[in-house]
C-alpha cells in the first residue's frame, strides 16, 4: 500500500473524527479509504481503480459527512 498526503479542512476532519468516535470506522485511514472506494464505485459503477483528483476526494468527503 502506498502513502498519500492529503489536506482536509478542520470541519471535514472533525466530521471524520465523529465517525470514528461513534464506531463507524476504527481510524482516519480506514474512513478515507472507504470514502475513496465509495467514490470510485459511484463514478465507475465498478470496483476498478480510477484516477481521482484531490478535489474530487474532498468533494466526496464533504458529501459523505453531510449524510
Amino acid at each position: 500500500m502506498e502513502t498519500l498526503q492529503i489536506r482536509l479542512t478542520k470541519t471535514m476532519l472533525d466530521k471524520v473524527d465523529e465517525l470514528i468516535t461513534i464506531g463507524e470506522y476504527p481510524n482516519r485511514s480506514e474512513a478515507i479509504r472507504d470514502s475513496v472506494r465509495r467514490m470510485l464505485d459511484r463514478k465507475s459503477g465498478t470496483s476498478e481503480v480510477l484516477n481521482v483528483s484531490v478535489k474530487d476526494l474532498q468533494r466526496f468527503i464533504k458529501t459523505a459527512c453531510k449524510e
